[in-house]
């Protein structure tokens, strides 16, 4: 199979499909509001519940990454950052598109991140943490919603904390330690004692996740979703009087977003099927469940109870669908879209989708994968490939959508995105397989991906690309310099090329969460200059695509220009994009119409001959 040049196929539409998340209510329950990025960057936008023209509230240059609506009032907390700093500071919306809209300042500082935690459920006061005090560690603080008011500090502690949900009383507020990113505890605070140590609700051995926490309606206990003794996250009640953990649902797939409704009557929860999403309403009096069968086979996200508890909240997307948003009626048991984001003029009609495939690696254990074909493809070892690898590393590849790999279909490419060793979704047990020592068994699943496309009949053995971002990025160059051999080219987007100058530079409050899972610089110091792809680089053969956000918080723009640096030195083919205005990732539009027609020009070039005009 050839990619013919005749019919140009530009990279700009498929860029300018948008998408919308995180819905909230309005307090009355009859318009929505949410973020989209309809004008190149998240804002603030409202429509009616019952859809139609939507209005948009915020109009910053930079990206809005968060909103939470007051229960009490018609109110809602954003956050933003600047350049993709990461660096959230909260403001305060107010009104509507009809009677107008004001936005106040309340903590801003470009110093310091704050992450938003919850409203008190009268209205009055928000929690957040913040790592004002050292940017290494997260405090947790309450805010009195009122003119001038300044944040109270109620939890000072060495550590990552996260401030949660407050108890229907509005005396206590919950608050989550990250011991690691797979080791999560959770601690009461009692805010008319503040003399009083917080309370360990969840002490345990090993590591252990409890999140999505709430109240129940009484007060006396919390729903939440663990992993404590189990390989899969599981939904349970937490008695906080006993702290005995009762679980209502383990099934062998993990259970995701929890929300509870305000009235306290339902708990809505998503599972995570091979990838896509099962919506389950339950009933917490009798424990009764509804399986939400109307949607097509996709990803749910941001759950959001109305007010009244007659309506859900969510947005949705699949691999046909961008992302939108959608609401679930109760008293109909019917799903149905919101919003409608403009699709870049394409053809829906070709979209593709993916199948589901697992194939076996050195050691025998299945690693699934999506596998995208494109339309008239052949078993005829014509295809391009692109082998697509995920961050994280605990992250998962899903039934989504992904506006990169229909254009890649579009132009012949075939895509293999694989979830190897490592990745979350497949139990505990299976995200475990990568930690510290085991690092390159992960990238061995990247070889025995390509032995799978060799065999299924398609694939073009000459021209198989390996792709990926951030911890994908590490992968992609860990590929290329420990496989050499397999790859037609490989593009890194955010990439870690030193395992030890990356954990020595990214921002000191990630550090010792990410130490458990890729080594400690002290103890381990060898083994991660042995796996890191920069003091193997004289083994690439593949020409090179790479590209960094100049702001990059999470892995320092320091590690593209180690590689880019000794590649071009060595004269290999590389070609590299920094972006000033950005940081762990490319998400302005302007720059994304930059980047991603370069990465197609470079395929067209290295993996099929000819470049694209």
């Amino acid at each position: 199979m050839t990619i013919s040049s005749e019919k140009k196929i530009a990279f700009g539409p498929y860029l300018n499909v948008k998408n919308a998340a995180l819905p909230v209510f309005s307090k009355d329950s009859t318009r929505l509001y949410y973020l989209s990025d309809i004008t190149g960057t998240y804002q603030v936008w409202s429509v009616s519940t019952e859809g139609g023209w939507p209005d948009q509230l915020t109009f910053y240059d930079e990206r809005v990454n968060n909103i939470a609506a007051s229960p009490a009032t018609n109110a809602f907390i954003i956050t933003r950052d600047t350049g993709g700093d990461e660096q959230d500071q909260l403001y305060l919306l107010q009104g509507d598109a009809a009677q107008g809209v004001e936005i106040t300042t309340l903590v801003e500082n470009s110093k310091v991140k704050n992450n938003l935690g919850s409203w008190r459920p009268d209205g009055g006061a928000i929690s957040f943490s913040s790592n004002q005090r050292n940017p290494a560690f997260f405090d947790i603080y309450t805010l009195d919603i009122k003119e001038n008011a300044e944040p109270k500090l109620v939890f000072q502690g060495d550590g990552s904390h996260y401030a949660g949900n407050w108890s229907r009383s509005g005396r206590y507020l919950l608050f989550h330690r990250a011991n690691t990113n797979v080791d999560v505890d959770l601690f009461l605070l009692d805010l008319e004692n503040p003399n009083l140590e917080p309370r360990h609700l969840t002490p345990h051995t090993g590591p252990a996740r409890f999140e999505f926490a709430d109240f129940s309606h009484d007060d006396k206990g919390l729903y939440l979703l663990t992993d404590v003794g189990r390989d899969f996250q599981a939904l349970a009640y937490l008695d906080l009087e006993t702290l005995e953990i009762k679980f209502l649902v383990t099934p062998e797939q993990d259970v995701e977003i929890l929300q509870i409704s305000p009235d306290g009557t339902k708990l809505a929860y998503t599972l995570n099927e091979e990838g896509y999403s099962q919506l389950v309403i339950r009933e917490t009096a009798d424990g009764t469940e509804q399986i939400v069968m109307d949607l097509p086979r996709g990803v749910i996200g941001n759950l959001n109870w109305s007010p009244d508890s007659q309506m859900l909240a969510f947005d949705f997307n699949s691999p046909t669908h961008n992302l939108d948003i959608w609401l679930y009626q109760l008293s109909q048991n019917k799903c149905r879209q919101v919003t409608h984001s403009p699709r870049g003029g394409l053809n829906t009609g070709d979209f593709g989708e993916p199948n589901l495939v697992k194939y076996p690696s050195f050691d025998g254990l299945q690693i699934p994968a999506l596998w995208y074909l494109p339309k008239n493809a052949k078993p005829d070892g014509s295809t391009p490939v692109v082998v697509y690898v995920h961050g994280g590393p605990e992250g998962q590849t899903r039934w989504a959508w992904n506006s990169i790999f229909q254009y890649l279909l579009q132009r012949g490419y075939a895509i293999l995105a694989t979830n190897v060793r490592g990745s979350s979704g497949y139990g505990n047990r299976y995200m475990a397989l990568d930690d510290v020592r085991k690092r390159m068994d992960s990238v061995a699943d990247l070889k025995y991906a390509v032995e799978w496309l060799h065999s299924s009949g398609y694939a073009d053995s000459k021209k198989i690309t390996v792709w990926g971002g951030s911890y994908g990025g590490f992968m992609v160059l860990s590929a290329i310099t420990t496989y050499p051999e397999l790859w037609a080219a490989g593009v890194d987007i955010v990439g870690i090329a030193n395992m030890l100058t990356f954990l020595e530079n990214t921002s000191s409050y990630r550090r010792k969460l990410r130490t458990p899972e890729y080594g400690d610089p002290e103890v381990d110091r060898d083994f991660l200059i042995e796996i890191s792809p920069i003091h193997k680089i004289d083994r690439i053969t593949a020409p090179l695509m790479v590209i960094h956000g100049a702001r990059d918080p999470r892995v320092p723009v320091g590690e593209a220009e180690q590689i880019v640096t000794t590649l071009q030195a060595r004269h290999h083919p590389v070609e590299y994009q920094r972006f000033e205005d950005e940081g762990h990732g490319i998400t302005k539009l302007k720059n994304r119409l930059v980047c991603y027609p370069r990465i197609a020009d470079f395929l067209d070039k290295y993996v099929i001959g000819q470049l694209s005009n």
